[in-house]
């Protein structure tokens, strides 16, 4: 964070600094109790949180924004008590007035799948010119934001922040912390629907990132994706790009093809055609490339150093990640995220890279926060898994079994098709069914830890 006098913040929110607030610096601004400190300034967001006033009575130029009284409040000295009309107001001017104080361009990366690995791919290609504030891993959750947003100082030259939405009103809120310059988007499926009335709900929340840009900027967009173009871009007077496989796509992507683990691809741009790689299997490693190909253009960034410097790119793990196995077996760890769009193009590519005499085995767990829609998805993948000729089904967890249930009345035969519970039992069956040769897909929600233990098991 950049330090910054108190009474410059306090002027920032309308509130007329007193004597005591004159001289102070304030190097860290913070909403969460556990990180008090000296020279620290806490929102007090939530009125049920207890605080122990004589815990922050000893810190150095400590103090509280609040909006309301709270208990052991006169253990602290009145000038340590900011008392405003509404927290929540001034916690997002004083985002507002922090963001605002650095002209670098900010990106949001939105979408349902490959918001992480357009990021990381982006951040890549920039970091070596730029000094880069970007999203940690996939931990996009709102109670990141405000220390993302304290990460940007006077040496920062871009950030790259994911824009995700799990509920009603979370584009806004991070676009109120960031105010983005350019806007991304890579993909949309069904997907924290469990916190939505209907998936129409989730795609305009995801469309509101239109209006975070403040209808201008930049906004780079999946041409190819039905879901993105069924927003509504008429208010829009910024600078709209496309990438996709369309004839009419700014970005369009041709002649794909995969060898020894790495995707190579064309895009044109603009009368040019370019050639690049990525590591990995998939075309939707092809989309995130070039949508961060785009991406580092619109900020500067000469399309063939973006493609050179791309090819040095690292896979990231648990993305379709390929491991040896022991006994001559091919282990595919694609178990970051599950839903419905990763699942279905995590089999078509396990299906593309397969051998004939290779045993085909997918090992599924749960698709989470589904809601209303997840009998349909679900049906959908036991469809699939029929129709590309899944050899066998392994599931695990009362959720995963309805998958099984599905690619049952697809058709697919009972005898190939096994259902657990524990992970004993699951590694034990595991140790004997498995033949060398055979080629075995994991993909399950990022929480279920069970996988990584059992994928552990089976590494050579």
């Amino acid at each position: 964070m950049k330090p910054l006098a108190l009474e410059a913040i306090l002027t920032s929110m309308g509130i007329k600094p007193d004597k005591a607030h004159q001289g102070v610096s304030i190097s860290n601004v913070t909403h969460n109790k556990f990180y008090p400190g000296n020279h620290t300034l806490y929102f007090r967001r939530s009125g049920r949180i207890f605080l122990d006033g004589e815990k922050f009575k000893k810190f150095t130029s400590f103090y509280i924004v609040t909006d309301s009284s709270f208990s052991n409040m006169d253990k602290l000295r009145p000038e340590q008590i900011i008392m405003v009309d509404d927290v929540m107001k001034a916690f997002f001017t004083f985002t507002s007035y922090y963001r605002h104080l650095f002209d670098i361009p900010v990106v949001a990366i939105t979408g349902t799948c490959g918001k992480t690995t357009t990021k990381e791919m982006l951040k890549h290609i920039l970091q070596k010119d730029y000094k880069v504030q970007a999203t940690v891993s996939n931990k996009n959750a709102g109670c990141y934001n405000l220390p993302y947003l304290m990460g940007i100082d006077e040496e920062t030259d871009a950030a790259i922040i994911e824009a995700a939405v799990a509920e009603p009103g979370h584009m806004m809120e991070t676009c109120k912390y960031f105010f983005p310059t350019i806007g991304v988007m890579t993909m949309i499926d069904v997907d924290h629907t469990d916190h939505f009335r209907s998936f129409r709900e989730y795609v305009r929340e995801k469309e509101k990132l239109i209006r975070g840009l403040n209808n201008k900027g930049t906004l780079i967009i999946n041409a190819d994706d039905p879901h993105i173009l069924s927003m509504d871009f008429s208010k829009y007077r910024g600078k709209l790009i496309t990438f996709g496989k369309d004839k009419q796509a700014d970005w369009r992507i041709k002649d794909m093809y995969s060898h020894k683990n790495k995707t190579y691809f064309k895009v044109n741009y603009r009368g040019k055609s370019y050639t690049g790689s990525v590591p990995g299997l998939g075309e939707h490693n092809v989309y995130n490339a070039v949508a961060s190909i785009a991406t580092a253009r619109e900020m500067g960034m000469k399309v063939t150093s973006a493609i050179k410097r791309l090819a040095s790119f690292e896979h990231l793990s648990s993305h379709f990640e390929i491991i040896e196995g022991r006994n001559k077996t091919v282990l595919i760890d694609d178990t970051w995220k599950s839903n419905p769009a990763s699942l279905k193009s995590g089999l078509l590519s396990l299906v593309d890279m397969a051998r004939s005499s290779q045993r085909i085995i997918a090992v599924l767990g749960r698709m989470a926060e589904l809601g209303i829609y997840a009998d349909e998805e679900y049906k959908k993948i036991g469809q699939l898994l029929k129709e590309i000729g899944i050899d066998v089904l392994i599931t695990k967890g009362f959720f995963a079994k309805d998958i099984a249930k599905s690619a049952i009345r697809a058709g697919m035969k009972k005898d190939n098709i096994y259902h657990f519970s524990e992970e004993e039992e699951m590694k034990s069956f595991l140790d004997t069914f498995l033949q060398p040769n055979d080629i075995v897909y994991f993909k399950t929600d990022d929480t279920d830890h069970v996988f990584d233990r059992i994928i552990r098991h089976l590494k050579r």
